[in-house]
């Protein structure tokens, strides 16, 4: 799903939860070519990637911890394509294909060559400071979202939705991204001890 799909629903309880529709997995009509067969995460956690014209791309844990538990909700690892590829620990949600997720769930597609890299017709990926980065000028831009996923780039996802949520240290990251953030869209600067694109 492209980065038009995703809107802000406020900071609160979900910090900025991002919601991703049924609409924008139609609208991004499928992947590029050619994409790897496997990718892995910031974390070096494993997954499969998968491409066809009919079904547009999919993630699924080869060596991966479960997607985070969130209540009785259906949960599952999705991704999204953004200034970076992130991959996600999603929830569903009533809205048929609808699903959510936090920046707190999601980690960045990693890499140590070009080929690593999922690609889409429209956008053309890259391997950058060991991250798929969008090549595009208009990828430059680092987003609040980003600054999390940088400052928690090593670190698991946690094992349940909720309890995230209530975790200092997640609460601080989020803090500390804001404060290094003209808006939620940025200009961003990422804080010193984190990971750097």
């Amino acid at each position: 799903m492209n980065d038009m799909s995703m809107s802000s629903i406020g900071q609160g309880v979900t910090r900025w939860a991002w919601l991703l529709g049924a609409m924008s997995a139609v609208l991004n009509v499928s992947c590029g070519s050619p994409n790897p067969a496997e990718i892995r995460d910031t974390t070096g956690a494993t997954f499969s990637w998968t491409c066809s014209v009919d079904d547009g791309c999919t993630v699924a844990p080869i060596d991966a911890p479960s997607p985070v538990q969130c209540g009785t909700s259906k949960v599952f690892y999705s991704w999204f394509q953004g200034n970076f590829v992130h991959i996600c620990s999603a929830a569903s949600l009533q809205h048929e294909g609808a699903w959510s997720t936090d920046a707190s769930l999601c980690r960045f597609v990693a890499c140590s060559s070009d080929d690593e890299c999922p690609q889409w017709p429209d956008a053309t990926y890259a391997c950058s400071a060991g991250l798929c980065r969008n090549v595009a000028p208009e990828g430059e831009l680092i987003e609040e979202g980003d600054v999390v996923e940088l400052c928690m780039a090593g670190v698991p996802r946690p094992s349940d939705c909720r309890a995230q949520l209530n975790d200092p240290d997640v609460a601080s990251q989020f803090d500390r991204a804001h404060q290094s953030c003209a808006s939620l869209n940025g200009p961003c600067t990422v804080p010193a001890d984190c990971r750097q694109p």
